[in-house]
């Protein structure tokens, strides 16, 4: 079966005006047809594009800025956070898991897809990126594929056959990449911290970041075996599949990396081509508490922008404005808590680069959404160690999250906070 591939400017002509559309995130973004709305807009005016992370510049936020178009998104990245704060674009505060029922909610109605081309077969491939573009493929009346060679052909659930795509472009943009954080003393002394509180062959979820990236690299450095990951990969954990740190021979329902989005180099979208040792799932498997808490000795590792004495943490929100999404944290929080033996730990710098301040504070400030709530922490860890609040008291909460704050700001933690 043939796929028709046709230019950017009558595939826009085909979406046409006054549609709900879709765009896959992250290093599966469709890179040249957002480029093309942003060049074209009025070709699809009155639409009203939706899309999770994007890397990057976001081409098309001067047709949103003009009205040409409208843009929705459940998760804020720099080039949109003063669009969100002034209300030009729309913001969806839905947990990771929520996505799929999301979209079909706003009856999205074209899906825009970044994809390897089909094989002899007719078997075309999401490659990185598989969280909620399978739903969008499902709910959508178009679907236009953007042709890239360079999309890894991974395992799993990524292969997309040619009669589920209306017609197609080539892609003139690299398939974008996310750069890793360089990580500094402080991300190195925070993911000792953490390696410290893994169980035997752990399955870990990870985000993005320094702290992240430099705890892959302290499990390699460290030398833990019998490792498996869900949620995200990155491309450090290559490196520990080579150093055979990888549980690859374990029984398990999935691949040693179970994943739903692929966030990383050339170095790891090589690494997911074609390997059984990684494969790409849709929202209900590869986010997806009930899933993978089911597993075994879960751990999810996740970061915050602020954590007050009782436990709770704040993720998405500083000075009033929305500076991130909620993302799948809660889900993998969820997950590690029904694991037998799993652990939910939040991960963060003791203080702000910016001023000093205390990440660790008496009370969030008004306004400011709790992410996770108290209950839902194992363990807060920062440079100066880790405060351990599962079966805490209060009073016992206080002291050790005060115990992990940076020195200077301990005994203003403690002196200004009673427990009755």
């Amino acid at each position: 079966m043939s796929l028709p591939v046709i230019s950017c400017a009558e595939a826009l002509d085909r979406i046409g005006s006054g549609r709900r559309i879709i765009a896959s995130p992250g290093c599966g973004a469709p890179t040249t047809l957002l480029e093309a709305i942003g060049s074209d807009p009025d070709r699809i005016q009155g639409s009203h594009l939706f899309s999770g992370l994007l890397l990057g510049d976001y081409p098309f936020l001067d047709a949103v800025g003009e009205g040409t178009i409208g843009y929705g998104t459940w998760h804020v990245m720099p080039p949109v956070r003063r669009l969100v704060t002034d209300g030009t674009v729309d913001f969806y505060p839905v947990r990771g898991s929520q996505v799929p029922a999301l979209l079909r909610h706003l009856d999205v109605d074209v899906a825009l897809v970044r994809v390897a081309p089909p094989d002899r077969h007719g078997w075309c491939n999401l490659g990185p990126s598989t969280s909620y573009p399978l739903t969008a493929i499902a709910a959508s009346k178009l679907v236009v594929a953007e042709l890239d060679e360079s999309v890894p052909r991974a395992r799993g659930e990524a292969a997309i056959h040619v009669s589920r795509i209306d017609f197609a472009v080539e892609s003139t943009s690299a398939m974008p990449e996310y750069r890793r954080a360089e990580s500094d003393a402080m991300s190195k002394a925070i993911a000792k911290h953490i390696v410290g509180l893994l169980p035997d062959r752990p399955i870990l979820q990870i985000g993005i970041g320094s702290i992240s990236e430099a705890f892959v690299d302290e499990l390699l450095d460290a030398r833990v075996g019998g490792l498996r990951f869900a949620g995200m990969g990155v491309d450090g954990i290559a490196d520990l599949h080579d150093a055979g740190l990888l549980d690859v021979d374990g029984l398990h329902p999935y691949p040693p990396v179970l994943a739903a989005e692929l966030m990383g180099s050339r170095r790891l979208m090589d690494f997911a081509h074609e390997n059984p040792s990684l494969g790409m799932f849709g929202t209900p498997i590869g986010i997806n508490a009930q899933t993978l808490g089911g597993l075994d000795r879960f751990v999810s590792v996740n970061s915050a922008l602020e954590v007050d004495i009782h436990g709770q943490v704040s993720s998405e929100v500083v000075g009033g404005k929305q500076i991130s999404g909620v993302g799948g944290s809660v889900d993998f929080v969820d997950a590690a808590m029904h694991s037998a033996g799993g652990c939910r730990v939040i991960a963060m710098a003791a203080t702000n680069v910016r001023d000093s301040s205390s990440k660790l504070v008496r009370s969030l400030a008004e306004g400011v959404p709790v992410t996770i709530p108290r209950h839902a922490v194992d363990c807060v860890v920062t440079e100066h160690g880790v405060a351990r609040l599962a079966h805490a008291s209060a009073r016992e909460r206080l002291e050790q999250l005060a115990a992990v704050a940076a020195p200077a700001h301990r005994d203003e933690l403690l002196g200004r906070s009673a427990v009755a």
